[in-house]
């Protein structure tokens, strides 16, 4: 069903640049102007010259810094097409070792209603038009889509094993993750690469917006060229592809933080929710998170002023699909986040669906002491923001995202957040 084909990667060239860990850099849309400036100032040919300029005018300063690297040779295109493993090793939430495994290729470039690629999340214009314009000028994509994809049989752990006794093509450490790639040319290993994909379908993890910007870009490619055949490389994009069945797929929690809304009052607001929630004191934060993570479904914590913490609880006689009003599949009013954000924010606090969208009211982090600060410490605010209250949350399940997009539908923003992120820089595509 889906098309994954080697390619001629771009990268960092060794004899050059002698430390990968100085030029890779985080995912474009999680880096901040102080991470950015730090980043560039870290080396000449760091990533984010390319995928997240500084300049007053982005997209031709990136163009023209690709252009610079490749003639300098600090970035070279690959002699082959291959496909390649990537292994990423980082501490768990138990603190133990942990390693993900997973593969980059290109895929061909599939729309939606095709049922081959499927979402799980909504795009945003704003984003989507920036890459657009980078990639545009550049042609070029400097990070991979983050996919997942369902074999229980695990039919290329094999393959995983052997090549994890060997010496890695690259390797980066970043943020406590160390990164390892691996290269396969030989025809029958891509041959088992695949055929794998031939009847399963693709789900994005992360990089929507990519997504649906290589499909924007291909439409005028295409639009563009009187002789095209379906074979030229804007027709595909570079994706990363796991097993949802990999013993080191992690996906975090994203925590809300809730400011600017008008009149609040934790009070009413606990005796209106207490409809259909039960809540339970907690002496502090540790608490609280240690009771939520053995809570089960529809189960939150809820941070407020003056060291109050509570463990909310769906009632046993409630029912999810009734207390849900917006008009989405069962599978999406089944999720945390759908029931948080539409019955707590949207029916009893009054912070429309755009609201949300715009963020208008709320925050986001994966860390939930930066929730506790946020909302003890308003006055102080905190690199997310003041508060005036808080949502600790567990982490939407895996399962959940293959469930959401096979019945063609979205979830709400942030309701996953896989660890770790995937590099800018490992690996380059050209589109041309």
């Amino acid at each position: 069903m889906a098309e994954v084909q080697p390619f001629k990667a771009i990268h960092y060239n060794t004899d050059v640049v002698r430390n990968l860990s100085k030029v890779v850099a985080p995912p474009y849309d999680v880096i901040n102007k102080e991470q950015q400036k730090e980043l560039f100032d870290r080396d000449p040919n760091n990533i984010i010259k390319l995928d997240l300029n500084p300049a007053a005018d982005p997209y031709p300063e990136a163009a023209k810094e690709l252009q610079r690297m490749l003639k300098e040779k600090a970035l070279v295109v690959d002699s082959d097409p291959a496909i390649y493993p990537c292994m990423q090793t980082f501490k768990g939430q138990d603190a133990k070792a942990v390693t993900r495994r997973g593969f980059i290729s290109w895929i061909k470039l599939e729309p939606f209603e095709a049922g081959v690629v499927l979402p799980h999340e909504h795009t945003l214009s704003g984003p989507k038009m920036d890459r657009l314009k980078l990639m545009t000028a550049t042609k070029a994509s400097f990070s991979q889509i983050f996919s997942l994809y369902g074999d229980p049989g695990r039919k290329l752990e094999m393959e995983y094993d052997r090549l994890a006794k060997t010496g890695p093509f690259l390797e980066a450490d970043q943020d406590g993750v160390n990164n390892k790639i691996y290269r396969i040319t030989d025809a029958a290993t891509l041959k088992l690469f695949q055929d794998l994909f031939r009847n399963m379908p693709v789900y994005i993890a992360d990089g929507h917006h990519r997504y649906e910007t290589a499909l924007e870009y291909q439409k005028q490619m295409k639009a563009k060229n009187p002789k095209h055949t379906g074979k030229e490389a804007y027709n595909y994009i570079m994706m990363y592809f796991t097993n949802i069945f990999d013993s080191g797929l992690v996906v975090f929690p994203t925590h809300r933080i809730l400011h600017s809304i008008n009149g609040f009052d934790a009070d009413k607001m606990m005796s209106a929710v207490g409809t259909h929630f039960d809540f339970t004191a907690k002496s502090e934060i540790n608490s609280l998170a240690s009771s939520l993570l053995s809570a089960g479904d529809h189960a939150y914590g809820l941070i407020l002023p003056e060291k109050k913490y509570f463990l909310m609880k769906l009632k046993s006689g409630s029912d999810v699909l009734e207390i849900v009003k917006e008009n989405v599949p069962a599978p999406v009013k089944r999720l945390d986040v759908t029931l948080l954000h539409d019955y707590v924010l949207a029916q009893t606090l009054g912070i429309s669906k755009e609201a949300q969208e715009k963020k208008l009211n709320i925050n986001y982090t994966i860390d939930m002491h930066e929730v506790d600060a946020a909302v003890q410490f308003p006055e102080a605010g905190s690199s997310t923001g003041k508060g005036q209250l808080g949502f600790i949350l567990n982490s939407t399940k895996v399962e959940q995202v293959k469930e959401v997009a096979d019945a063609k539908a979205v979830m709400p923003q942030k309701s996953t957040y896989f660890y770790p992120k995937l590099l800018s820089g490992l690996l380059l595509s050209g589109l041309e």
